[in-house]
């Protein structure tokens, strides 16, 4: 009798354990592309990336001794990553695309993107990185609070080129 409990316990054990083992294995490659594809072009431009991030197939990270910024992110198997340089930054903002609509016969409010905009010091467009698309990816991890953090980590790099400009 002892011998069937245990058999039926790890048999329970098995159909829980492995498809629970193998989502971890097969999910993570994805994520372990792009964080090796970011870690090789921060070595390749010669950047030491103190702070960094990764979520929802996106990935961020921060040299804040050269200001220098890495974003990448994985869409249909593509890595695209884009660096810019902090020193060109005039300001950062925080935009969240919020749209209302009628479900079940009630208006709710909707989160549709979060973007980071980077406006130049010089005449050249602003750049935007997309923390979060709901036609990518609409599940949400916290992504308005995440770029509120990057949008803090990155207006501290920009703050000592303001005070040296206005001590000029």
């Amino acid at each position: 009798m002892k011998i069937d409990m245990i058999l039926v316990f790890a048999v329970v054990t098995g159909l829980v354990a492995i498809p629970y083992i193998a989502f971890i294995l097969f999910g993570s490659g994805r994520t372990k592309k792009l964080s090796t594809r970011l870690k090789d072009e921060a070595k390749l431009k010669g950047l030491n990336l103190e702070q960094k991030e990764n979520w929802n197939s996106r990935a961020i990270g921060l040299d804040t001794q050269k200001g220098q910024l890495l974003f990448g992110q994985l869409l249909d198997d593509t890595v695209t990553v884009q660096h810019l340089d902090l020193n060109t930054v005039s300001r950062i903002l925080v935009h969240e695309v919020v749209v209302s609509k009628k479900i079940d016969g009630k208006h709710q409010q909707t989160l549709e993107a979060v973007n980071l905009e980077f406006i130049s010091k010089t005449a050249e467009a602003s750049r935007m990185l997309s923390f979060y698309d709901s036609e990518i990816d609409p599940a949400q991890n916290y992504e308005v609070k995440r770029a509120k953090k990057w949008n803090e980590l990155i207006e501290a790099q920009l703050t000592p080129a303001r005070r040296t400009a206005v001590a000029a």
